[in-house]
């Protein structure tokens, strides 16, 4: 076996980047060593768990256990969710945004913060087992921005901020938001890391949803676009790579982003998919 060095990009998705975490499971049940992990949104989170060293099978129980939706402050409507962006949005129009200041932690991410800061173990960049890199974007001139500097909780809260849902997080002078708005699957940013090979776990939204409101077509609207950019990164990066890529789709399609109710659901997916890919997967090391 040829002594290539393997990443592993981890793209964003909601809930239904729970799949990950079956995906880093049947990883490490197959004996399959990462060298670099890039994450985006959910991605992230899940990434930094890896590349810690935390034990996968204690974390898959423990967010069984969570009401993630509760520490969130989230529901699955889309209609309360939008609501909630414009009621949020008038008081913010009367009293002004405190999310501008500097290194600020805005209220609706403390607890978002905190659990990262659990599943994280307060841990910095510096600190992990594996190389590891989170993507954000940057809200004010829509940079990708690559972080792998500080503590790992600060980084993946920026990159899981939602625009709407969640502030904007005040991050080293810049105002970030959630990675998949540049790089939803971040290939790149693994092959940035020095590697000749990828695995990318794709669980973003698909196309296939029902359309019967104004909403639902202005939502279908934005998923073509992200599709659309991520197939272009996508297919140059596998140029990069020499061809050297797999690509993992888990069937979550069906759970929405806020889904978390479908946690295990969400897991199993993501172990059944990478289990299918194995063979392919060892032949990127071959």
């Amino acid at each position: 076996m040829a002594n290539r060095k393997l990443g592993l990009a981890l793209g964003g998705g909601g809930a239904r980047g729970l799949a990950h975490l079956g995906a880093l499971i049947a990883l490490e049940e197959a004996g399959i060593e990462i060298d670099a992990i890039a994450g985006t949104s959910m991605g992230a989170v899940m990434g930094a768990a890896k590349a810690i060293g935390a034990d996968l099978a204690k974390m898959r129980v423990l967010l069984r256990m969570l009401d993630l939706k509760d520490i969130l402050q989230v529901t699955d409507s889309t209609v309360r969710e939008l609501q909630k962006i414009i009621g949020r949005s008038v008081m913010e129009y009367v009293r002004g945004s405190t999310w501008r200041e500097e290194d600020a932690r805005p209220h609706d991410l403390a607890r978002l913060h905190e659990l990262f800061r659990l599943l994280t173990a307060q841990k910095r960049f510096d600190e992990t087992e594996i190389p590891f890199a989170v993507v954000a974007a940057d809200l004010e001139n829509g940079a990708c921005l690559v972080l792998k500097d500080g503590f790992l909780a600060d980084a993946v809260t920026a990159s899981t901020a939602v625009p709407g849902v969640f502030s904007p997080v005040a991050y080293d002078g810049r105002l970030l938001i959630d990675g998949g708005v540049v790089e939803k699957l971040p290939v790149d940013t693994a092959i940035d890391m020095g590697v000749e090979a990828v695995i990318a776990v794709d669980t973003g939204a698909p196309l296939d949803r029902e359309i019967g409101t104004c909403l639902d077509a202005l939502l279908q609207a934005q998923r073509a676009t992200s599709h659309h950019l991520t197939r272009i990164q996508l297919e140059r990066a596998c140029e990069r790579l020499k061809g050297r890529l797999v690509i993992i789709r888990p069937e979550v399609g069906w759970i929405r982003m806020f889904g978390f109710e479908h946690t295990e659901a969400a897991v199993e997916a993501g172990e059944a998919a990478t289990r299918a890919h194995l063979d392919q997967i060892r032949e990127l090391l071959a």
